[in-house]
Order: C-alpha cells, then sequence, then structure tokens
C-alpha cells in the first residue's frame, strides 16, 4: 500500500497542477494594440500666470472623445502621488493644449518643485466604452517662485 501511495503522490500532484494551470494564463492585450498614444508632449511653466502648459500631438484621432492629463511628483511616475485630469477639449485637431494651474494643486509655501506630465486618449466608440489608451511619454516641467 505504501508503494502504491508513493507512485500515485505524484501523479495526482501533476493532474492537479495541469488542470489548474490554464486559470493563471496572462490575459491578452491584443485588442489594445490597435490604440494609439499621443505624442510629443511638452510641459512649460509659465511664471507670470502660475501654470503649466502642455502641449501634444496626436496622429490618429479616430475615435478618441477626450484627453486625460495625468500629474505625479516623482520621477518614477506611478510611485508619486498621481493625479488625473480630463481636458474636455470640443476640438479634437491637433496640436492639442491644456494648462495645470501650479497654484491650485501646489502650495505657495513650495518655492521650488518638479511635476511630470504625460497624456492619454480616451476611446469611444464600437470596440471601446470611455476607455483611457496608452500613456504618450512623460515630460517634466520646473516650477519655481521667485
Amino acid at each position: 500500500m505504501k508503494k502504491i501511495a508513493i507512485l500515485l503522490t505524484p501523479l495526482v500532484v501533476l493532474a492537479v497542477a495541469y488542470g489548474c494551470s490554464k486559470d493563471h494564463d496572462a490575459p491578452t492585450f491584443s485588442t489594445y494594440d490597435q490604440l494609439s498614444s499621443p505624442s510629443d508632449v511638452v510641459a512649460t511653466y509659465n511664471p507670470a500666470t502660475d501654470e503649466v502648459d502642455i502641449a501634444w500631438n496626436m496622429a490618429d484621432t479616430s475615435g478618441v472623445v477626450d484627453y486625460v492629463i495625468s500629474v505625479s511628483d516623482s520621477s518614477i511616475f506611478d510611485d508619486g502621488n498621481v493625479r488625473l485630469f480630463p481636458t474636455n477639449i470640443a476640438n479634437l485637431t491637433p496640436p492639442f493644449t491644456a494648462t495645470y494651474d501650479a497654484s491650485v494643486y501646489i502650495p505657495v509655501s513650495i518655492t521650488s518643485t518638479v511635476r511630470y506630465f504625460t497624456v492619454s486618449a480616451v476611446f469611444n466608440n464600437d470596440s471601446f466604452n470611455y476607455f483611457v489608451g496608452p500613456r504618450a511619454n512623460i515630460d517634466s516641467a520646473f516650477v519655481s517662485r521667485q
């Protein structure tokens, strides 16, 4: 009986492992490969208005209904305090611009800091229902109050 248990134990473990292995397959993202991301993101601090002007382009705007600006206080973007802002742009032809009001989101006691910016398109079509697409490259702006 002991020999049978020793023989069957590895077989049962292998059968269970093989039977459960399909439960842990990673999801496929081929549906999202067709989505384009914004490009040429440029963030510039304007000390006269205490705002950061953000500009970007997007070659293919089919299915795009809005853009989301993401702002972080860390160079490792997702490790920082990340905030998302919809742009509500009515004209969907490039070049695109938006502003980030530094006087609202950065306390006046902070005289200089760096903020990191990226932009994502929001898609709404037959395949996607207000889906936020891939991010553009990250750009930074140095906020320096005199």
